[in-house]
């Protein structure tokens, strides 16, 4: 048997095993202080039943996602896991060679690909990474009016990419003839391939770079579309903290830019999103000043708001898990970007 993070994602300490006890802990790497993601594989334990546990309670309402080829995820239930959501317990069928556990639901990186050929679009590079990876970006669209797509400034916030993913397929249907898009669904391309927490990287992390020099390839290069041209509305799709209160949910991070858009477009969503069964209420806000939102000038949606010209620039949190009655999925978050993608040019009918 063996268990390991040998996969694009993956991320796991294995502390010890003990019989059919499995010790694991996140891999922190370069984060500073504490963090929750992990992602790993179990080969070989066919007709095993194995029992995982934590170091911390790092599971979710719904124990591990699980998937066989890292493309579908869903969830193991909640009967899988110790009250404390610290322990899961996993029975292997015969027939289950390679089964792979994450934190939450993985994005694959070759859903870029696939939702370039649905649009019948190249898919281009922004940059080539630090570490020499190709950073890929989506452009589609004639008009003047630039509307900028971002995610994974934080590199295992995967949520994000479904929703980015969501609205970009929606506009490539439905945009506007005055507008284009430019969307990059991995701002930190090393990280995502290796599995890094990203977040309260050291020095500091990718959404924490936006300065006069920038350390992360990536930010450089949006920083000189930026400066080129910026946008008229940005869209920087994040997930919160792991579990709990307003982190169950999808907010807005507000600042100080436009507070009459910003109160339109969330109006917008809200209607949009009733009846989805992972919606968008504006009570979940955060506003400007209110607790971790400080409106640092170096986030890139705070950032990006002090360019003439630009309209909105807002920062999107997506939950791990959601809630019982409202819980995360891969259909769930693209249903989600789907109708923030329609909010988005019900914004522009009305605003122009």
């Amino acid at each position: 048997m063996q268990i390991h993070c040998d996969f694009p994602g993956g991320n796991i300490e294995v502390a010890g095993v003990w019989g059919q006890t499995v010790w694991v802990r996140p891999a922190l790497r370069d984060t500073a202080g504490n963090w929750f993601y992990w992602a790993f594989c179990v080969e070989g334990a066919q007709g095993k039943t194995l029992t995982f546990h934590f170091n911390e309670s790092w599971l979710g309402y719904f124990g591990p996602a699980v998937s066989h080829d890292r493309q579908t995820w869903t969830w193991c239930g909640k009967d899988s896991m110790s009250e404390d959501r610290k322990t899961f317990t996993y029975s292997f069928s015969p027939e289950e060679t390679c089964v792979y556990f994450a934190h939450h639901l993985l994005y694959p990186a070759n859903r870029v690909e696939k939702l370039a050929r649905r649009l019948q679009i190249p898919v281009t590079e922004l940059t080539v990474s630090n570490g020499g990876n190709p950073v890929p970006m989506l452009c589609f669209g004639e008009g003047e009016n630039i509307i900028l797509l971002l995610a994974r400034h934080h590199c295992c916030e995967s949520t994000g990419s479904y929703v980015l993913e969501g609205v970009t397929e929606y506009l490539g249907h439905n945009l506007p003839s005055d507008y284009r898009v430019i969307a990059v669904p991995f701002m930190d391309m090393d990280g995502v391939l290796r599995g890094d927490q990203g977040k309260n990287r050291i020095p500091h992390d990718h959404n924490r770079d936006y300065t006069d020099a920038p350390l992360y390839a990536e930010v450089r290069a949006v920083l000189d579309l930026v400066k080129k041209k910026p946008p008229k509305l940005s869209f920087d799709f994040h997930s919160p903290w792991h579990i709990g209160e307003g982190n169950d949910h999808v907010f807005l991070v507000r600042n100080l830019l436009n507070s009459e858009g910003q109160d339109a477009f969330s109006k917008i969503l809200a209607k949009e999103c009733k009846g989805l069964p992972f919606p968008y209420e504006a009570d979940f806000d955060l506003i400007h000043f209110e607790r971790w939102n400080q409106m640092t000038p170096t986030a890139s949606a705070h950032h990006i708001s002090l360019f003439p010209g630009v309209e909105l620039s807002l920062t999107v949190e997506t939950a791990y898990f959601g809630t019982e009655d409202r819980p995360v999925s891969q259909e769930n978050l693209l249903s989600l970007g789907n109708r923030f993608g329609k909010a988005i040019c019900r914004y522009i009918k009305k605003t122009s």
